[in-house]
């Protein structure tokens, strides 16, 4: 579940009342919408990713097809029913399966970065006894590059979980003019691109971001 986020210091009732979302089109797991604050245009994915593999099949494609059409910020989220890495689960024995795999290479063929978030590191959790309890990550968040530089201090707060078994994640932007000065954001120089070494070690620092095991 992904909340609807404030902006420009506005309370969540605010801001609602000033959104107008138009919605460019939906399927059985996905809603893709346009969403206009006064002059900011952000491109919203909703994910909610079907529970088994055989009916996530195609899924990566599909939302991959999506984001490569969008031009503009985007922001996509919500319940991707699979983990990324082995430490999202309670139990990190064992290798992470096809289907993980796949959403970490869809995750790194589009360039999206991870939105990490507060408030404890699984989403999704079952059972109520030592012996059947299992947690996952398996919702999260994730932005371009245009989002990660314009609201650089972009925070995902985890709210308390309700009626779900999976926690609500609460998307929370601020423009850059309002960041705290004490915090130097990343800057990228243009010279590092002459470098003759750059590309291989981008690539292979952006591949073990999302996957810590490819380098084992």
């Amino acid at each position: 579940m992904v909340g609807v986020f404030p902006k420009d210091g506005k309370s969540s009732q605010e801001s609602l009342t000033s959104v107008d979302e138009v919605t460019e089109g939906t399927t059985s797991q996905f809603i893709h919408a346009r969403v206009m604050n006064g002059g900011e245009l952000m491109h919203l994915v909703v994910v909610n990713a079907a529970p088994t593999v055989s009916h996530r099949s195609g899924l990566w494609k599909e939302l991959k097809n999506v984001v490569r059409s969008i031009d503009g910020p985007l922001i996509i989220g919500g319940d991707f029913n699979t983990i990324l890495r082995l430490d999202e689960r309670t139990w990190d024995n064992g290798r992470l399966s096809p289907d993980s795999l796949d959403f970490g290479q869809w995750i790194n063929d589009l360039s999206l970065i991870d939105l990490s978030f507060k408030g404890g590191k699984f989403t999704w959790k079952r059972g109520r006894t030592e012996n059947t309890f299992v947690a996952k990550r398996l919702d999260r968040i994730l932005r371009c590059a245009h989002v990660r530089l314009k609201w650089q201090e972009a925070v995902v707060s985890r709210l308390p979980l309700l009626a779900s078994d999976h926690v609500p994640l609460y998307i929370q932007l601020c423009l850059e003019k309002d960041m705290d000065p004490r915090r130097r954001p990343f800057r990228f120089k243009a010279v590092w691109l002459k470098h003759k070494g750059f590309k291989e070690l981008l690539k292979a620092s952006w591949i073990w971001a999302v996957n810590p095991e490819s380098s084992k």
